[in-house]
């Protein structure tokens, strides 16, 4: 005999399968997403600040990592109110009914200073310690967060954006002043601030120059000329003949390239040997530098804004002054040193100047034999004391600088369509090639 189970079961309609399915996906969309106990949602506001946060489901517990930075108070079953306390960076957990697993939030509080800095820096927490993040395109906001953030961020986790790259150009020139002085020409300032060249002239049947008059005035702006500006063909003329014949010259003519904020330095001389004795009586040797020495620290300020601190140092040997040392004559250095703080834009230049050294030259002519006679050879022998006075001056302009790209062709390097020039006689003699055409292709190394 076979026996049967019955099975009940109970039809739903269409119509109220729809509405079932509906209802789920209203309640769905109503509760929040529950989140994993390591992904927290970002909240930031000010010292003594309050927002409220409302939940789809009752609150049944929560924990605030640092009473001193927030402070958490339930309203009613589904809403807690936050006050920021102190500035600093802590966590909030809220447990609700029917979800193991806390809602996690991540709550920042700003001093009420750090107003109007919210969408460049935030607080974040590594190992516990709060740190200032964001990227800075300005240093003067970058400390302006500094300060308002105070002690609530020690650690500063910020980055630079922008130009950080600065190719700075200096040119160091020696300008003999005896010399310009006795060949009449002169350097001066007019009340505009722009320095002015100029050439002196004799009337006839006078031994002495009269006032030069001024050729034309020189920007301070651009190039380079003895003090600086853009200068035409004729006064670049007139300074190459000053240095071809000896009143100027240049120095070094160094162009470097730094990061923001460090320092780069640059020696053009050499080292000299300095004996010195040790305490066992043995003879040590050390060496100390001498020559033109310099070193600078750029620092992008807020786009093409810079500034650049500069400490040029000229030493020369001074053998007049040379001291005794383990019987070796040690040379003594004469040194011209100054050190500056300006601010500039890009492609700006600045000079500095009235760095001024004084030496007496003595000089003996005399009649051989008869000059070195006591008494008597005072007259056949006369001395002369010439004072040589010189002034270094140095223009300093410095650029914001990028990398050329990778892959990116070069162009010729300066001089290098010369190496391959090689005409012949016949074109030397017809067909000259003027040098302007035979120039560099393109940029070569930095661009601008």
């Amino acid at each position: 005999m076979s026996s049967s189970r019955m099975r009940s079961w109970c039809p739903v309609s269409r119509p109220s399968r729809a509405l079932l399915l509906a209802w789920l996906i209203l309640l769905a969309g109503w509760a929040p997403p529950a989140l994993a106990s390591n992904e927290e949602r970002p909240m930031t506001l000010l010292v003594g600040e309050q927002k409220r946060l409302g939940y789809g489901r009752d609150i049944v517990r929560t924990a605030v990592g640092s009473g001193g930075i927030a402070d958490v108070q339930v309203v009613d079953a589904r809403q807690l109110l936050v006050t920021g306390i102190g500035p600093g960076a802590t966590s909030l957990r809220v447990w609700l009914a029917g979800r193991r697993t806390p809602q996690a939030l991540r709550l920042e509080v700003r001093p009420a200073a750090a107003r109007g800095l919210e969408d460049e820096y935030h607080l974040s927490l590594d190992a516990g310690v709060p740190r200032l993040a964001g990227e800075t395109v300005s240093l003067e906001r970058h400390d302006q967060a500094l300060v308002r953030f105070g002690e609530a961020a020690p650690v500063d986790a910020t980055r630079q954006s922008g130009p950080v790259q600065v190719q700075t150009d200096i040119r160091v020139v020696e300008v003999s002043r005896r010399r310009l002085e006795s060949a009449g020409f002169f350097l001066g300032r007019d009340n505009g601030g722009n320095t002015q060249f100029a050439v002196g002239s004799t009337d006839s049947g006078s031994a002495f120059l009269n006032d030069g008059s001024v050729l034309s005035p020189i920007s301070v702006d651009g190039g380079f000329s003895i003090i600086g500006g853009n200068a035409n063909e004729g006064i670049l003329g007139v300074i190459s003949a000053l240095r071809n014949n000896g009143f100027a010259y240049t120095l070094a003519e160094p162009s470097l390239v730094t990061l923001s904020g460090q320092s780069a330095s640059f020696l053009a001389g050499g080292e000299f040997p300095f004996p010195s004795n040790a305490s066992d009586g043995d003879v040590s040797v050390d060496f100390k530098e001498f020559g033109i020495r310099l070193r600078l620290t750029p620092t992008v300020l807020d786009g093409d804004r810079i500034m650049l601190k500069v400490a040029p140092e000229v030493s020369e040997l001074d053998f007049t002054r040379a001291v005794q040392s383990s019987g070796i004559a040690v040379p003594s250095l004469s040194v011209r040193r100054t050190d500056t703080t300006i601010q500039l834009g890009d492609g700006e230049s600045f000079i500095i100047s009235g760095l001024v050294s004084n030496s007496t030259i003595q000089s003996v002519d005399k009649f051989p034999g008869l000059g070195d006679l006591p008494v008597l050879g005072a007259f056949f022998r006369s001395t002369r004391f010439e004072r040589e006075e010189k002034e270094l001056i140095m223009i300093v302009t410095p650029h914001l600088v990028s990398p050329i790209a990778a892959g990116v062709e070069l162009g010729e390097l300066p001089g290098e369509a010369l190496g391959r020039y090689d005409p012949s006689f016949l074109e030397l003699l017809f067909d000259p090639r003027d040098a302007r055409e035979i120039e560099r292709l393109g940029n070569v190394g930095f661009s601008r």
